[in-house]
């Protein structure tokens, strides 16, 4: 009778154990704020932050996040959220609904920011830092202040170096090439790079043919 005794307590014990969630990776610490939320609550420095949490700020807000390997700065009117990566070491990604975000990484697989389903990552395996802005639906502002910088969108890759700042437009209109009465020539951007700033003026742009795969101020140091 004891021996069903201690198996049954060893098996309630085990299915207890096995129903508790797991607890989410930390991805860093809130190491200044001001009118700016941690999920729905308001935040302030020392708070842990974790996998799956949202950071937002007010207007004239701010907040700045320290991670391992990466941090975010988070300008006022600007919401992130943030998710641990799994890639076999500690990474980061920040998704960007609006706003303006700051971000510094160390090495090139320590953080990814997406933004209006494109993605942007550090370019090298060296510290950089990047500013991504939410300038509209389909609009983005993007500066790569140090290190360069690796733009993707519908299945098209694009460098930004070191210095250069661009205003980003995704899926503009076609160019209207094609041959009358057919449209088998007819050729879509994916977006659009216009050289802005440091950047110089000029426009670049990125082709997909059919059928085919598609301000903040930081400290220099991440």
């Amino acid at each position: 009778m004891a021996l069903h005794s201690s198996k049954a307590f060893q098996m309630a014990v085990l299915l207890i154990w096995n129903s508790v969630p797991p607890t989410p990776a930390v991805l860093g610490v809130v190491m200044g704020a001001d009118r700016a939320h941690l999920n729905n609550a308001a935040v302030s420095e020392g708070a842990t932050v974790y996998d799956g949490d949202r950071c937002s700020t007010e207007a004239g807000g701010m907040m700045l996040l320290h991670g391992e390997a990466a941090s975010l700065d988070l300008a006022e009117e600007s919401a992130v959220l943030v998710r641990s990566r799994v890639n076999g070491e500690q990474s980061m990604q920040a998704e960007l609904s609006r706003g303006t975000l700051v971000f510094r990484a160390s090495r090139a697989a320590a953080l990814e920011i997406a933004v209006l389903e494109a993605l942007i990552r550090p370019a090298k395996d060296v510290p950089t830092i990047g500013r991504a802005t939410v300038a509209g639906p389909k609009e983005l502002r993007i500066y790569a202040r140090r290190g360069s910088l690796q733009f993707s969108y519908g299945g098209n890759t694009q460098t930004i170096s070191e210095g250069e700042s661009y205003r980003v437009i995704l899926d503009p209109p076609e160019d209207g090439t094609q041959t009358k009465g057919t449209v088998k020539n007819r050729r879509r951007r994916a977006f659009l790079l216009v050289a802005i700033g440091g950047g110089g003026a000029g426009v670049a742009t990125f082709l997909l043919e059919p059928h085919r795969h598609k301000d903040v101020e930081s400290p220099d140091h991440p």
